[in-house]
C-alpha cells in the first residue's frame, strides 16, 4: 500500500489519493481540479469524494466530480476525474456547484480563491467539516478517491482548472508560464519490481522532473531542489502519522534517517538525460515499510540563458559537478570574459509532502 500527505501547489497536487488537501497557488481563482489516472477504467473507482456523504455534497466547492474514460498522451488508457463548478451563462460568471448553501454565515459561490499565504493544513483538512468558519477563504481544498480491491494505478496528473480567456464559460489546465514563478512539488511514480530469490523486497521510487514550458521547445524545463529524507521502520504506516513534520521519521527511536538531496529537471521535449531523484530502497524482513519525506526548494544557481540547463557547483578545478552534494553557495569564473559571479544555489522553499510504502 502506497500512502502520502501534505500541502500541494499549483497545477500538481500531491497526497493521499484516498484524501489530500491542495492549495491554489495559480495566482487567481480556480473553478475546479482535475485527476487524471493512467491504466485503469471508471468501473475500477468506488468512490469520488464527497458522494461518500450521502446528500451533503457541499462540504467541498465543487460536490461529486464527473468521470470519463479517455486516452493520454502516451496511448495508456485513463480515466479523468473532475470537480468543478458551473458555468452561469445569465450572469457571465462561475458559482460552486452548491453555491446556495452558506459556510457558517459566509455564502460561497465561487471557486477556490488564490491566497498569497494560506494557512498550513493537515493534510486532509481543507473542507468544511475541517475548517469550519476558515474554510470558505482558506485558498485550498479536498479531494479524495478509492478503488475497488485488486485495482493497480498508474500514472497519476493533477491540475487546478481556471477560465479559459479565450473560451468563456469553459475551464482550462493552470500551467506556469513563468519560469521565475512558483513550481509545485514534483509527483512521485513509485512500483515494487518484481522479486529475486534470495534478495528483500525493493520499493522503486521516481520523483518526476516540471516538464519543459513549451513541448518541442529546445529548453529544459524549470529546475529545482529535493531533499529526500528516507527511514526503513519495523510498523506499517497509517495516513494520520504521515500529517506532521517529519513525524514519524523525526526522533523515532532506534530509526535511521539518511538525507539526500538532488536536482530535478527535464531535458527539451522530456526525452532522455532527464535529472531526478530515483530511489530503489531494499526493505528487509524484519521491516514493514520505507518512509520519506520530499522537500522542493527553488534553484537559484548557475543557469544556460539559452537552453535554460541547469548546472550545479563545480567541486574542483576540472568544473566535475554532482548535484547530490546539495547546494552550495560559491563565486563562479566565466572562462572567456573573467567575470565573477556569486552564485546561491538554494532558493526559497517551494512544499513537502510524505509518503509511506508498506509492504506487510
Amino acid at each position: 500500500m502506497i500512502m502520502s500527505t501534505g500541502l500541494a501547489f499549483g497545477q500538481a497536487a500531491t497526497g493521499s489519493l484516498d484524501n489530500f488537501d491542495c492549495v491554489n497557488d495559480t495566482g487567481e481563482t480556480a473553478e475546479g481540479f482535475e485527476i487524471d489516472i493512467e491504466d485503469i477504467a471508471p468501473g475500477d473507482l468506488t468512490r469520488e469524494f464527497p458522494s461518500n456523504f450521502g446528500g451533503q455534497e457541499y462540504v467541498n466547492r465543487f460536490g461529486i466530480p464527473t468521470v470519463a474514460a479517455g486516452v493520454a498522451a502516451d496511448g495508456h488508457r485513463m480515466v479523468s476525474i473532475v470537480w468543478s463548478a458551473a458555468w452561469d451563462s445569465a450572469l457571465g460568471k462561475w458559482t460552486a456547484k452548491f453555491g446556495s448553501y452558506v459556510y457558517n454565515g459566509v455564502p460561497e459561490r465561487d471557486g477556490v480563491a488564490y491566497v498569497a499565504k494560506p494557512a498550513a493544513t493537515q493534510g486532509d483538512s481543507c473542507w468544511l467539516l475541517g475548517q469550519g468558519t476558515g474554510y470558505a477563504t482558506s485558498g485550498c481544498d479536498h479531494f479524495g478517491l478509492s478503488f475497488a480491491p485488486g485495482v493497480a494505478i498508474g500514472k497519476q496528473t493533477y491540475h487546478w482548472l481556471v477560465p479559459d480567456p479565450a473560451n468563456p464559460g469553459h475551464l482550462t489546465q493552470a500551467t506556469w508560464t513563468s519560469k521565475s514563478g512558483p513550481l509545485p512539488p514534483a509527483p512521485v511514480q513509485v512500483y515494487v519490481p518484481a522479486a529475486q530469490a534470495g534478495q528483500p523486497p525493493v520499493i522503486h521510487a521516481v520523483v518526476e522532473a516540471a516538464p519543459p514550458p513549451e513541448p518541442g521547445e529546445p529548453q529544459w524545463g524549470d529546475p529545482r531542489w529535493v531533499k529526500t529524507y528516507t527511514a526503513v521502520v519495523a510498523n506499517a504506516q497509517q495516513l494520520d502519522g504521515l500529517q506532521k513534520n517529519l513525524i514519524p521519521l523525526k526522533n523515532a527511536k532506534g530509526v535511521h534517517v539518511t538525507v539526500t538531496w538532488n536536482l530535478l529537471q527535464q531535458p527539451p521535449g522530456g526525452a532522455g538525460g532527464e535529472k531526478a531523484e530515483v530511489d530503489d530502497d531494499q526493505i528487509p524482513a524484519s521491516k514493514a515499510a520505507v518512509v520519506k519525506r520530499y522537500e522542493y526548494y527553488a534553484f537559484t544557481g548557475a543557469i544556460d540563458s539559452e537552453t535554460h540547463e541547469a548546472f550545479c557547483s563545480p567541486l574542483d578545478n576540472n568544473g566535475v559537478t554532482d548535484c547530490g552534494k546539495g547546494p552550495r553557495n560559491y563565486t563562479g569564473t566565466d572562462p572567456v570574459s573573467g567575470e565573477t559571479t556569486k552564485y546561491v544555489e538554494k532558493g526559497k522553499f517551494l512544499g513537502a509532502h510524505m509518503e509511506a510504502y508498506n509492504i506487510k
